[in-house]
């Protein structure tokens, strides 16, 4: 029998990338729908802090059907980053309120920032997410984008910037929250009507990129009892010869004798 053409294979155990683009049933509050939707630009440019040397400014805004992103970048004239991909502003458990930090703040009161973890989560939260992702760029500028779910309500939304360590006190712009909402409407499907993703069965976790199968292992009473240890002849040798002369390839002992009372 051949080895590989011995008939057709059930499903890999192991997922394997997909090779289609099926229909969008993400979470809107995790990250944009790249795939699915052109979204609608605002061409906002605005400073949104500045110091003597450093200036934080607004490029930009993509409007999405339920969400924003906001180009932001940083220009110096002092060095920046050594690896300008990492980016500067820091989701931390303990937020450093020295460094860069962004943040919003709706009409009705509800707020975002930065200093704190923004957790993908499956469940719908009940507050706003606002989320941090350097994009690259020079030593002397970085760019960013501030991704903020959901879409604000009418009214002003207040984009907070703050960086001590660059001399840029707590710095708040207003931006019409009216016509972001409004400019929604505009971003467009690329692909309507595709076909759902079917559902393979599997009980699959995925971690980072890499995916694997979580296994029911059995428990500790169900687990195969040990294998059989073979038994070594027995030697010609007399019993007190056989117990003085140790034999070739013999097991150090793993106990010591009883000492003699």
């Amino acid at each position: 029998m051949s080895f590989f053409t011995d008939g057709p294979r059930s499903r890999p155990l192991f997922p394997v990338p997909e090779q289609e683009l099926f229909g969008y049933n993400g979470r809107p509050w995790v990250d944009p729908p790249h795939e699915y939707i052109v979204p609608a630009i605002l061409p906002w440019s605005m400073p949104l802090g500045r110091a003597e040397r450093t200036i934080v400014a607004l490029r930009g805004i993509e409007v999405w059907p339920e969400s924003v992103t906001f180009q932001l970048s940083v220009y110096s004239r002092d060095l920046l980053l050594d690896e300008p991909g990492e980016g500067l502003i820091d989701h931390r458990r303990v937020p450093d309120y020295n460094a860069l930090l962004v943040g919003v703040l709706f009409p009705d009161g509800r707020r975002a920032s930065s200093e704190t973890i923004s957790v993908p989560s499956a469940s719908k939260p009940d507050q706003p997410v606002l989320r941090a992702q350097g994009l690259g760029g020079t030593s002397f500028h970085v760019d960013h984008e501030i991704f903020l779910w959901p879409l604000p309500p009418a009214g002003p939304l207040e984009f907070v910037v703050q960086w001590l360590d660059r001399d840029i006190e707590e710095t708040r712009t207003a931006l019409d929250g009216t016509a972001i909402r409004d400019a929604a409407k505009e971003a467009g499907e690329i692909w309507p009507g595709l076909p759902a993703r079917e559902a393979h069965g599997l009980p699959v976790r995925r971690v980072g990129a890499q995916a694997m199968i979580t296994p029911a292992w059995p428990r500790e009473s169900q687990a195969p009892p040990p294998l059989p240890q073979p038994q070594r002849p027995a030697s010609p040798l007399p019993a007190q010869e056989k117990a003085d002369r140790p034999r070739r390839g013999a097991p150090l002992p793993t106990r010591l004798p009883r000492r003699a009372r």
